[in-house]
């Protein structure tokens, strides 16, 4: 049993950790979903997907809890029918499974994205990330077919118990090395090589756009005097140059958004893994408390409620489209305000380009107007000193 005091802290923190968690992931669905320009890109339909299934993992998990929060123990509720006992073990399996193999797809997707760009479109097409979503859906659905086999209701009909567990260690061995060890040694090597790429080789990424400008700048037509080419040179590699540092800057927060999932997957799932290992391997039987029991399950709704946090704490384009979810009268001011004074810069644009005194063509005109006077003055020169 568990006291009054231990029921009021647990309560608290899983009824937290429930509610952030469905209210961030359910603000990242319907800011990929109503965003037609996030919708397009692959990685975000993998993010889509994967709060889909934090989400669900969230909802499931609830009704456990709860009526171990409420009873003081892991007692089954005796008005629920029995098939809720296996239905509802299996469904928070297969999306946490999910969960986890949404996470490794989003690690690949990146790296191929990041080390090999030129393969990037065809290998991470619309269609092949749907396969793999598809693919990733009906795994997890295999993998805890034994927890709906061998989940079932004591005799007594007081708990929910698997019937199996003594006898099934060849499973718990096949989850810890194809949902834990393997994922995580993957997460380490891709994102390593995505580090080495993104942080490691900062010369030969800045090397191309200035090569490119100084080979455009040379195929210019000499209409103009060097100072006017030189400027339009200079800005224009200066605004190659600020696109490619946003570009870099960009994947580096997504690199650094996906490394702080993959980090908190660890941290949220390492203890009851390590408890896992004392039994498999050193055969040290421990019987915790229920109440660490509880907090292991605290860390694994942490790990599905940290994941829009962490979207919105990198992604600015995330933060941009929750503030116009929560906030969408001020977000519609902003927005009006941007686009008034684009409006007025662009309005500004056109009147220089009417006058002959304000843009490249009125500087042109003049050292025209003066080339061509100082040609006469030097004729009539020559024809009085004749």
């Amino acid at each position: 049993m568990i006291s009054p005091l231990w029921r009021l802290v647990f309560g608290s923190l899983f009824s937290l950790l429930t509610i952030v968690g469905l209210c961030g992931n359910a603000l990242v669905i319907v800011a990929i979903l109503g965003d037609r320009k996030m919708r397009r890109s692959v990685m975000n339909l993998l993010l889509l997907n994967l709060a889909v299934a934090d989400a669900l993992n969230l909802a499931t998990t609830s009704l456990e809890w709860t009526p171990t929060i409420a009873l003081g123990s892991p007692t089954w509720i005796p008005w629920l029918p029995y098939y809720l006992c296996p239905l509802v073990r299996y469904l928070e399996c297969v999306f946490l499974f999910t969960s986890i193999l949404t996470q490794l797809m989003v690690c690949i997707e990146r790296y191929i994205a990041i080390v090999f760009p030129i393969h990037a479109r065809r290998l991470c097409s619309r269609t092949n990330i749907l396969i793999a979503i598809f693919t990733i859906w009906l795994t997890a659905c295999l993998i805890a077919v034994p927890y709906v086999l061998h989940n079932k209701i004591s005799p007594d009909g007081s708990v929910c118990i698997n019937v199996r567990a003594s006898s099934e260690f060849w499973n718990k061995w096949f989850e810890f090395l194809t949902l834990y060890l393997l994922p995580c040694l993957a997460f380490l090597f891709l994102y390593s090589k995505i580090c080495a790429v993104l942080w490691a080789k900062n010369r030969q990424l800045y090397e191309v756009p200035e090569t490119k400008t100084s080979l455009s700048a040379r195929d210019e037509p000499r209409l103009s005097d060097p100072g006017s080419a030189a400027s339009r040179t200079s800005s224009t590699s200066a605004a190659l140059l600020g696109a490619r540092e946003e570009a870099l800057r960009t994947r580096r927060n997504v690199v650094k958004m996906l490394v702080a999932c993959v980090s908190v997957y660890f941290v949220c799932y390492s203890p009851i893994q390590a408890i896992f290992l004392s039994r498999g391997l050193f055969n040290v039987r421990i019987h915790p408390p229920y109440q660490f029991i509880l907090l292991m399950n605290a860390l694994a709704m942490l790990c599905s409620a940290c994941n829009p946090l962490l979207y919105t704490l990198f992604s600015r384009r995330f933060r941009t489209r929750i503030a116009a979810l929560l906030c969408p009268y001020s977000f519609a001011k902003k927005v009006s305000a941007v686009k008034a004074g684009a409006s007025s810069v662009m309005t500004t644009r056109r009147a220089s380009k009417l006058s002959p005194t304000m843009t490249n063509g009125g500087v042109l005109l003049t050292q025209w107007n003066s080339i061509n006077s100082s040609s006469y003055c030097g004729a009539t020169h020559r024809l009085m000193s004749t």
